[in-house]
């Protein structure tokens, strides 16, 4: 009877703590507008809700997009998937120089606190990297992807 419990209140935390899904007419209208305002070509919009903070992803064209509002429309976060051939020529030449044997896979723009920086995915022969870069080209952050 003990792990039936702690099996029922460990699943009731994970999903507690996920995001959930909200439908565009419930979600605050200074945070809708702001979107609206800010991607007026924004398609396939989903909206989620964890905590405070707004999440939608959505495309323009055929390009992938996620964004971050508090509930006030303030924009925290903005993610852009880009093609690996638009990174900037410093981050690419970081990765050719500083990780050689790994190939560019995946790559998006993020903008965060009035900075840029690229988060890139990295197949190689023993372990896939994700790394987190600089326009300037200095790795904030090496991780493998496991």
């Amino acid at each position: 009877m003990k792990n039936v419990l702690v099996i029922l209140l460990v699943t009731a935390g994970f999903l507690g703590s996920c995001a959930q899904q909200v439908a565009q007419g419930n979600v605050p209208s200074i945070v809708l507008n702001t979107f609206l305002t800010s991607y007026p070509k924004a398609t396939d919009v989903e909206w989620k809700l964890k905590g405070s903070v707004y999440r939608v992803e959505f495309e323009i064209g055929k390009t992938d997009h996620e964004a971050w509002y508090d509930g006030s429309g303030k924009l925290l976060k903005h993610k852009e998937e880009i093609k690996i051939a638009e990174l900037p020529a410093a981050v690419s030449n970081t990765v050719k120089k500083d990780f050689p044997g790994y190939t560019p896979d995946d790559a998006d723009k993020i903008e965060e606190d009035g900075k840029v920086f690229y988060v890139i995915e990295l197949d190689g022969v023993q372990n896939d990297r994700i790394l987190h870069v600089t326009p300037e080209g200095k790795v904030l952050e090496n991780k493998i992807d496991y």
